[in-house]
């Protein structure tokens, strides 16, 4: 959502819709005018909010989620292997007399 403030030099409305630019220049006479740093302040802590947010993400499946998918494949594995082992040794005990 884009905020409107004044220019410095004419009063003309400005549009600032976010951004790294904390200055606008104004389309009709041309100066320079400072964004009021409330605004600019917000547009920082939103980009920064959601790259951290992207960075928790990651981590959080580096720790939690890969860990938890191995063990479980682990599990599954183990009991895999009990049951092919409780098949062997009964299939041995069929065959092999």
């Amino acid at each position: 959502m884009a905020q409107t403030f004044n220019c410095t030099g004419c009063g003309a409305a400005l549009e600032y819709a976010g951004g790294p630019e904390h200055t606008l220049r104004c389309q009709y006479c041309g100066t320079s005018t400072p964004v009021p740093e409330g605004f600019w302040r917000e547009a920082e802590v939103k980009q920064t909010m959601s790259k951290w947010g992207k960075y928790l993400i990651i981590f959080l499946v580096v720790t939690v989620g890969i860990p938890t998918c191995l063990g479980l494949v682990g599990a599954i594995l183990g009991i895999g292997g009990s049951i092919f082992g409780i098949i062997a040794a009964f299939l041995a005990q069929i065959f092999v007399r």
